[in-house]
């Protein structure tokens, strides 16, 4: 790097590839590829005794060593991460770990909402440094997330079972209670029936169908309609029937404006992409991300199209509000101007360094960058610079008319209502619709007039008579509160003051992602895991998985980053309340201590202990066990549910060293404890005999012998395809040890190995051997095949191209790249091991081959 080089370090390529184009050719941009270093994996990481210092490791020890490599050629060095807690860490520990590894320099931090020329000269003009609140903000969110997931997850490994695979979340629990309890009420709730009648009227001065309008039933003899049954119903139309005279008693005519929504924020627009586009949350940010790092629109390279995603201000600045305005009066004239620019207020917890989401250059209508999106990255922008532009448009102006009719004769008084809304200058609405974020109408319009009717209403004047045409009356129930959607969730998550807008959709994929939700019909449904994992959480740590516990905690986190709370200290305060939960939750459903009391002292007259052996690579040793058991009883009196189990599991097993153990049981109000015991024990032993059936049968020495064999095979390289690795040394490794552990294998499991033998067979020896063992003939004879005409097609075209020389560069659309290279290599590697291509594979590797046609 020459003399005064400049390092900029940015968190992806797409990002450090828009900054080039606006900094000078002394600067040396490159990415840290998001987080260089995070707590461990597989231990706690933080030194509670110490203040709670997180015990921080390297997660991408290449990028360091590039990263520092070129740190030490530089003059300045310049942080660029995201403006938000999770950048200001990033940039924080990029700090820390350069520091150590090159001589003293200087390090600025540069911050910017939107990737463009101006914004990235006028950062660059003004650099500061780290803001350490918003780093201590965001290492306690990290830690408490930690804390909960380390120290809470354990639990449900121990009461629900399935491993590793459960965990809680301090966010994450609180999201999947509040989809529960929704479900619940659904689950509880029972329809009540009730009557909806409608009157179709016209006025008796200009009678005829083309003057006839609706009106709904709303009071009856001056109270409000309630009709709630068949005989009721029966009823009103009888006497519905017998009226007459119908008179205008009531028209009452409201001027209404309607403003415009506020520009987005994060969840607001994670709320309109699920309504409109049908976009999940993860994916909406995905898009949002390529939008914020750049496109090239033409002019030379990538440039940011909005300002930065992650956002819970409504803020804009005052250059974009005039750019707005000028674009607006020239567009759609003056009447769409007000006067004054729109104020949107936002939350209190709002970051005041912030603007919302916009356009970056609201010029750029969307049909001009059109040419230059891909679909969702085009639907996406589209939403945002409609939502922007509208809010700085003048309010819809609306006239609603209000009709009241009432019978002059007959049994009762019904009073009957009509409505009608006229707009009369539309404004924003002219470019974006009056709904809310989840896509529901902010207005009830289940009464309102349309068509020739709107007209027919606003002719009418108190006192007119109408006559009645027809009455209809129609049966209807009540309807259950309707589940969430990734929408309505975020809405409601917000609305508890619970996550924040780097978090909302790690929250709602979170909980899909564990199978604690289903989706049906585009809405979130509790899994019956899910609904267990919940229910022990709620019943064993209530306080901790509140609403209003999770909400008080992320305002502490805001209070950190405002530089008025400590964020040891809260961290020391949360840690000794999760210390007393768990300690209680430890000992939810223990047995009662007389019951513990009688039982040890039946065990501790046991003389003739079992010696101490191994079961499964664990050394078992019952006296010791059961000493340790008694010592914690006589310590505190209290064991647990599991203790207590064990304990009624040794009685069990040492039944002939213990005095009348059923009449100990009886007396001690044990008998149904023991009972199960009893059945738990032979139950195990049941089944370790069919394991040992198993493990000795004829099928699993031939799988032994398989294994033997395929013990030398060549093992291709681990491959990747998209998020998952392929490795399969490291598949055999492991279905090997669960056979040699005396674990069956599934028949899954076979038919895996029997593929993967069936791929090795022809580079191993005793090859035949092994294709009798795993029968691998009937295996391929069973496997579907490719038709004699398909199979020359694919053998053309994989001949084709494995004489191009000169593959086209990778392309990059929205997130995923293009590369032809590749996709040849995997077809050609797929179809060498299995004959076989699925339709669209074949259909895509025949379009592949005609592009490379005359390449070749």
């Amino acid at each position: 790097m020459p003399e005064n080089r400049k390092l900029v370090i940015v968190e992806s390529p797409a990002k450090a590839r828009t900054i080039s184009r606006f900094l000078g050719g002394n600067y040396e941009i490159t990415a840290s590829m998001g987080h260089v270093r995070d707590l461990p994996e597989r231990s706690l990481g933080v030194d509670i005794e110490h203040g709670f210092e997180p015990v921080y490791v390297e997660t991408k020890k290449d990028v360091v060593a590039k990263l520092a490599k070129s740190a030490k050629q530089a003059s300045e060095i310049y942080l660029a991460p995201d403006p938000d807690r999770e950048g200001e860490a990033i940039a924080w520990h990029l700090k820390e770990l350069l520091d150590r590894k090159r001589p003293p320099v200087e390090f600025r931090r540069v911050v910017f909402h939107e990737i463009t020329k101006s914004a990235i000269t006028k950062a660059f003009q003004s650099p500061g440094e780290i803001n350490g609140r918003l780093v201590d903000a965001q290492q306690a969110r990290r830690i408490l997330d930690r804390l909960v997931g380390y120290k809470v997850s354990p639990l449900l490994w121990t009461k629900l079972g399935q491993g590793k695979a459960l965990s809680a979340g301090r966010v994450q629990s609180v999201a999947l209670r509040i989809v529960c309890e929704r479900e619940r009420e659904i689950q509880a709730f029972k329809p009540k029936e009730y009557w909806v009648f409608i009157g179709l009227f016209e006025p008796s001065r200009n009678p005829g169908p083309r003057n006839q309008f609706k009106a709904r039933l709303t009071k009856i003899d001056g109270v409000k309609a309630d009709v709630g049954d068949t005989n009721a119903a029966e009823k009103v139309k009888v006497d519905l029937v017998k009226s007459e005279g119908f008179v205008v008693s009531a028209v009452e005519v409201k001027p209404q404006r309607r403003k415009a929504p506020p520009p987005f924020i994060t969840s607001s627009m994670q709320q309109s992409a699920s309504a409109y586009l049908r976009m999940s949350a993860s994916r909406t940010m995905g898009v949002a991300q390529s939008l914020y790092e750049g496109v090239d629109i033409g002019s030379g390279g990538p440039t940011g199209l909005i300002t930065y995603m992650r956002t819970d201000s409504v803020a804009v600045a005052a250059e974009a509000t005039k750019t707005c305005r000028a674009f607006i009066q020239a567009k759609y004239g003056d009447k769409f101007l007000p006067p004054k620019p729109p104020v949107y207020k936002s939350r209190a917890s709002a970051q005041a360094a912030h603007e919302a989401i916009r356009p970056a250059d609201v010029t750029l209508t969307p049909d001009r960058a059109k040419p230059f999106l891909d679909k969702d990255q085009f639907r996406l922008y589209e939403m945002i610079w409609k939502r922007f532009v509208a809010s700085q448009m003048a309010p819809a102006m609306l006239k609603r008319t209000t009709v009241l009719l009432e019978n002059g004769s007959g049994p009762r008084r019904f009073t009957f209502q009509a409505r009608a809304t006229v707009t009369e200058f539309p404004g924003f609405t002219t470019l974006y619709p009056a709904k809310d974020d989840a896509g529901e109408n902010k207005t009830d319009d289940r009464e309102e007039a349309s068509g020739d009717a709107v007209s027919i209403l606003g002719k009418l004047n108190k006192g007119e008579r109408c006559r009645h045409v027809d009455f209809e009356g129609e049966q209807k129930f009540t309807e259950p509160p309707p589940r969430y959607s990734e929408a309505t969730l975020i809405r409601e998550l917000e609305a508890n003051g619970i996550g924040r807008p780097s978090t909302y959709a790690t929250i709602v994929g979170t909980i899909q992602n564990r199978g604690y939700c289903g989706r049906e019909k585009g809405k979130l449904v509790p899994t019956p895991i899910g609904f267990e994992v919940n229910d022990y959480l709620v019943e064993t740590l209530p306080a901790l998985f509140q609403v209003g516990f999770t909400a008080e905690m992320e305002k502490k986190l805001d209070e950190i980053e405002d530089g008025t709370v400590d964020w040891r200290e809260m961290l020391k305060t949360f840690n000794n309340n999760l210390a007393t939960w768990l300690g209680e939750a430890k000992f939810a459903n223990a047995p009662d201590s007389a019951k513990v009391s009688a039982l040890v002292e039946a065990l501790d007259k046991i003389e003739k202990w079992e010696a101490p052996h191994k079961v499964n690579k664990s050394k078992r040793d019952d006296k010791a066990f059961f000493d340790s058991i008694k010592k914690q009883f006589s310590e505190s009196a209290a064991i647990t549910e599991k203790q207590w189990g064990a304990l009624l599991g040794l009685a069990v097993a040492y039944r002939d060293q213990i005095s009348d153990l059923d009449g100990l049981a009886a007396k001690n109000d044990f008998t149904n404890d023991l009972k199960e015991a009893e059945e738990r024990r032979e139950a195990i032993a049941a089944a370790a005999v069919e394991r040992k059936r198993m493990m000795e049968s004829e099928d699993t020495l031939k799988l032994k012998r398989a294994f033997d064999i395929l013990a030398n095979a060549p093992w291709e390289a681990p491959s990747k395809k998209g998020a998952r690795t392929y490795d399969d040394a490291k598949f055999f490794k492991s279905l090997k040890k669960q056979l040699d552990d005396g674990r069956p294998l599934s028949e899954k499991q076979i038919a895996a190995l029997g593929r993967m033998a069936a791929k090795y067979a022809d580079k191993i020896e005793n090859a035949d051997e092994l294709r009798e063992l795993l029968s691998l003939d009937a295996l391929a004879a069973a496997a579907p095949s490719v038709a004699p005409q398909t199979a020359k097609e694919i053998e053309t075209a994989l001949d084709v191209l494995g004489k191009v020389s000169e593959w086209a560069e990778p392309v990059k659309k929205g997130r995923r790249v293009y590369n032809d290279k590749e996709f040849f290599d995997s077809l050609a590697s797929q179809y060498a091991s299995k004959k076989s291509l699925s339709p669209r594979q074949v259909a895509a590797l025949k379009r592949l081959a005609a592009k490379y046609a005359d390449k070749t």
